[in-house]
């Protein structure tokens, strides 16, 4: 009797059971249904929202036809003054590199002409040397033959005179042909203040010989002129 009980209790609480899983079913599915309506009306909305916009989009563009056709104009007229410079770029360029090549050309030209003014100049300087070592002016030639011995321009023009006698012979050798002309003259200029020295050397020594002289005079006459020794030693 007792278990009797127990079972029918059983099956009561399985019918309970059932009778709640269906119910709960059906709200889930009723929930279900609820959020796909509006999931529709949702998509629904969007879609005529995007149809209005696009219609309203065609609509400006129908508007602002011209607006559109002026600024594809431009930007054609940008495109054309771009394409216009990018060539002017690439010709500025190219010149560019032309006037690089030129400078270099032009700097290779200005050092190898810098080169043969240097040796011009350094030639013009040496014949301008070799024109004054072999030149003999005028004003030598007659301080030599007149004036004093114990002249300050004696004593300096004979200084010239060795000079020109020793490149004179220094010339020989190098088979100068003005060597020529004017190693005579110079022969001549030597010969004659040899002659004059000689002349005075002479005058200078006989003072020692006579009695009760100041040989301090003479002394220092010959110790002042020391280089007509030298000249006539040399020479």
């Amino acid at each position: 009797m007792e278990e009797n009980k127990n079972l029918q209790i059983l099956n009561n609480l399985e019918t309970s059971s059932s009778t709640c899983d269906i119910e709960i079913d059906d709200k889930l599915l009723i929930n279900g249904i609820e959020n796909t309506q509006d999931l529709r009306d949702c998509l629904a909305n969007i879609e005529q929202e995007l149809q209005q916009i696009g219609q309203l989009t065609v609509e400006d563009c129908i508007n602002n036809g011209d607006k559109i056709a002026d600024l594809a104009s431009e930007i054609e007229q940008c495109d054309g003054i771009l394409e216009g410079m990018e060539n002017m770029l690439v010709n500025f360029l190219g010149d560019l590199g032309k006037i690089s090549g030129d400078m270099k050309h032009l700097k290779e030209q200005s050092i190898e002409i810098n080169q043969q003014l240097n040796n011009h100049q350094r030639v013009r300087a040496e014949l301008s040397q070799f024109v004054d070592d072999m030149v003999v002016p005028h004003s030598m030639i007659k301080i030599i033959t007149e004036k004093d011995v114990n002249s300050t321009e004696f004593l300096e023009q004979l200084h010239e005179l060795q000079h020109k006698l020793q490149f004179i012979k220094t010339q020989q050798f190098k088979d100068a042909k003005s060597v020529g002309d004017v190693r005579d003259v110079v022969e001549n200029l030597k010969y004659k203040a040899l002659e004059k020295i000689r002349e005075w050397l002479l005058l200078r020594i006989s003072l020692f010989r006579k009695p009760l002289t100041n040989y301090q005079i003479p002394q220092n006459a010959l110790l002042k002129n020391r280089f007509f020794l030298i000249f006539k030693i040399n020479f």
